[in-house]
């Protein structure tokens, strides 16, 4: 492995992740956005230039001119616009106090040869065993990777939103610990939605994003697969049908066995949760639709005028299933999660339900759970108090 593989630096989870903080005092859930969208799609490379130039002590020593020197950037046509870009990006993280200034500048009068002695407020800290802070909520970006985008990649898409992509992927992804055995491993997966990519680091169509998505499969970055289409029989009224996020790997040897487990785990999971999963079939266009919903008027007119053959009667058959099956009604607005919530609860009654999905793999939801069962019990016991 080369050195270039092993750098890397570590970058917040917040920097692409749209999060939502509850206040323990007033149980509210607070919206914090992406640094993306709050500073800009640059915001990664930005951040990424101004942890490598940290010292031991955490002070960062640089000018506008050398962190886009560092980028690149510095014999660019669009110089001018490159640090007016950097500038407002500064501007704005010190608003939202993840920069502050030891030296006294004037961020409006800045010029780009200026020096600036600055520290970074990025990182969130948890106590270990020992006591000693340590970072977390973040994710390794390699400088392999970083290159391989911003460096090597001449293709035709945005390279910083592919960037942002990547990132928001790998900051997703569930990682063993090193003493984890072997028998113990969980698949390094993330299973993002679409439009939770999108609102992280807008990107503003499903289309487009496809197209991002692809693109870092051609370049060996990722995998993805996908478990399918979903089923849920509702006795209260018409089915659930629910398609399965996508499943991404960061791409390595063996991650095609990984995504394989993956998807296994992710299917034995929701069938616990109450879904079943239908065979792939091929989507059929508007215009199949159309085209096929023709044909079934045109050979009801000849079955009416008692002109129908043999063969034209075996056609009409066909083509009426595959109406059927796109003419299926599904409910749409149930809440799922609560169902699959109770159905668990109800195969499980002496459980919590965060020890429920920790047992099954799901720590994001153990998680949430955990927290919501903890709000509910304190909500419980304040009433208790007040009567």
């Amino acid at each position: 492995m080369s050195n270039e593989i092993n750098n890397f630096n570590q970058i917040p989870n917040n920097i692409v992740q749209n999060i939502n903080i509850v206040n323990k005092d007033t149980n509210e859930t607070i919206f914090k956005p992406s640094i993306i969208q709050l500073c800009g799609k640059k915001s990664v490379v930005y951040f990424k230039q101004l942890i490598e130039l940290q010292n031991v002590r955490g002070n960062i020593h640089f000018s506008i001119d050398m962190i886009l020197w560092k980028m690149g950037l510095k014999e660019s046509l669009n110089i001018k616009k490159e640090r007016k870009y950097l500038k407002d990006f500064l501007i704005d993280i010190h608003k939202i106090s993840l920069i502050s200034f030891v030296n006294e500048i004037n961020l409006d009068n800045l010029s780009s040869n200026d020096f600036i002695i600055a520290k970074l407020n990025i990182y969130d800290y948890k106590d270990d065993k020992n006591g000693n802070p340590q970072k977390i909520k973040y994710f390794m970006l390699l400088d392999s990777e970083y290159n391989k985008i911003i460096n090597e990649y001449s293709g035709n898409l945005d390279k910083y939103n592919l960037l942002n992509l990547f990132c928001n992927i790998k900051s997703r992804i569930f990682t063993n610990s090193a003493d984890t055995l072997v028998s113990e491993r969980k698949p390094e997966v993330s299973y993002p939605s679409y439009k939770v990519i999108m609102e992280d680091i807008f990107i503003e169509s499903a289309k487009t994003l496809r197209k991002y998505i692809d693109e870092l499969v051609k370049m060996n970055l990722i995998m993805f697969s996908y478990a399918g289409d979903m089923i849920m029989k509702n006795d209260n009224g018409k089915p659930i049908r629910r398609k399965a996020n996508f499943t991404y790997v960061v791409f390595k040897p063996g991650c095609e066995t990984e995504l394989e487990n993956a998807i296994s785990l992710f299917k034995n999971h929701k069938r616990a949760e109450g879904w079943s999963f239908l065979t792939k079939e091929k989507e059929i266009s508007a215009d199949e639709k159309r085209s096929i919903t023709q044909k079934i008027n045109m050979l009801n007119k000849l079955s009416e005028n008692k002109t129908l053959t043999q063969s034209q009667k075996k056609e009409l058959k066909v083509l009426k299933k595959k109406q059927e099956k796109w003419k299926v009604e599904y409910d749409e607005g149930i809440d799922t999660r609560k169902l699959e919530e109770e159905k668990l609860k109800s195969e499980n009654p002496n459980k919590h339900l965060y020890e429920i999905y920790d047992d099954m793999g799901f720590y994001t939801k153990a998680e949430r759970a955990y927290e919501e069962e903890n709000e509910q019990y304190i909500n419980i016991e304040s009433i208790g108090i007040n009567d």
